[in-house]
């Protein structure tokens, strides 16, 4: 899942701490998930060549079920609300319990991490890889809405933007991404 960062060749440099992430976080099992932004990001920024998106979860029976349950449950029902709902519903007092196993083992007092990984490999073969671990989800997602709500507060832009449209623009780009890693 990681390259460390003494795997780093001269095509690519940087490693942003592939071994802090990779201590906290281990190797993990990924699979292809259809995640929308794999799609609409590299339009937004003109990137060109593939884009893929994988996701995975720990402890590794809940790969196992994901994937059961992509390979047993016809398409069509994915699609359906009802359906989404009854799959959430049922699955949320077992999140719920493993999480709460995970926080009594946890020398945190935590019980979760996640990390989020996004590889870039440029046309002349230079590559970079950036690695992002943090023990809450839910924390991560608040200081992040924070942020953004801040931004569009301070930097105000007409209509409804994918947070890839707001910025597109390498200025808004680097405004960001300092507001978000400071």
């Amino acid at each position: 899942f990681y390259l460390s960062d003494a795997e780093w060749t001269n095509k690519s440099p940087v490693g942003f701490g592939n071994d802090e992430a990779r201590a906290r976080v281990g190797e993990q099992t990924v699979f292809a998930w259809p995640f929308p932004e794999a799609a609409t990001v590299p339009a937004e920024l003109g990137a060109s060549g593939e884009s893929s998106a994988a996701m995975g979860t720990a402890p590794d029976v809940w790969n196992d079920m994901l994937g059961l349950l992509v390979a047993l449950v016809p398409r069509k029902l994915w699609r359906s609300k009802r359906f989404s709902q009854f799959l959430a519903d049922f699955s949320q007092p077992l999140v719920k319990a493993t999480d709460f196993l995970l926080k009594l083992t946890s020398p945190d007092d935590v019980g979760e991490t996640h990390a989020m990984r996004v590889d870039v490999t440029g046309t002349d073969g230079s590559a970079v890889s950036v690695v992002q671990a943090h023990e809450s989800f839910r924390r991560c997602v608040g200081q992040s809405c924070a942020e953004f709500a801040l931004d569009l507060l301070e930097h105000p832009s007409p209509g409804v933007q994918l947070p890839e449209q707001r910025y597109r623009n390498d200025d808004a780009r680097e405004r960001i991404i300092k507001r978000l890693t400071s």
